[in-house]
């Protein structure tokens, strides 16, 4: 039998220093990257304890959000890694303490989203169908999309640790009972278990 892998060693910038908030992915309007910043606005405004970095994205995309950081005068606080290869998405997670997907259309659940609750970090995103058909709000802080309320959500996992890590804790238990290979596997076999049992009955 194989051994477990090492954990991730979360290596922190030496520029971030509070409560960091992560967001993965591209930059695009539907992934709700102008509400994320709107609402981190109106968090800095409460509490000096929480850092954004953003991982993904254009160049050109990077460059206009920088620019609205800096009208919102969050910009000291906001950090832009980029594009980053996939292998390094558990380091980058490692990083984090709260992860958010503030999406605002869709009905396809974000791929990102089964990453972040395995991470076993505090999960934040809109309480719209494209994440409540995967999570509720015993694994998540759900929000609805709006800055205000956004914000709120985002204080309540910031300046509470223990509900970060009662909520990560249940995030990963999540992932890891109904979404893994193996988890995968078992439903299937049920699956068949129940097709051969109906197959075989006699018909009425």
């Amino acid at each position: 039998m194989g051994s477990a892998a090492p954990p991730v060693i979360a290596m922190r910038s030496e520029t971030l220093g509070g409560t960091v908030v992560m967001y993965v992915g591209n930059l695009e309007p539907y992934q709700g990257i102008d509400l994320l910043l709107k609402a981190f606005e109106r968090v800095v405004e409460r509490t000096d304890a929480a850092d954004l970095v953003i991982v993904g994205g254009s160049a050109r995309d990077i460059h206009a959000y920088r620019g609205e950081c800096h009208r919102l005068g969050i910009a000291g606080r906001v950090q832009f890694r980029g594009a980053r290869p996939i292998r390094e998405l558990a380091a980058q997670l490692a990083e984090a303490d709260v992860v958010v997907s503030p999406r605002l259309r869709g009905n396809n659940t974000p791929m990102k989203l089964y990453s972040y609750l395995h991470s076993g970090r505090a999960l934040v995103a809109t309480d719209l169908p494209t994440h409540t058909q995967v999570i509720d709000a015993r694994v998540a802080m759900l929000a609805p999309p709006e800055p205000e309320a956004f914000a709120s959500a985002l204080l309540q996992v910031i300046l509470d640790e223990e509900l970060r890590a009662r909520l990560g804790a249940a995030g990963r238990r999540l992932v890891e009972a109904r979404f893994t290979y193996r988890a995968f596997r078992e439903r299937l076999n049920d699956l068949l278990d129940w097709l051969e049992t109906e197959t075989l009955r006699p018909p009425a």
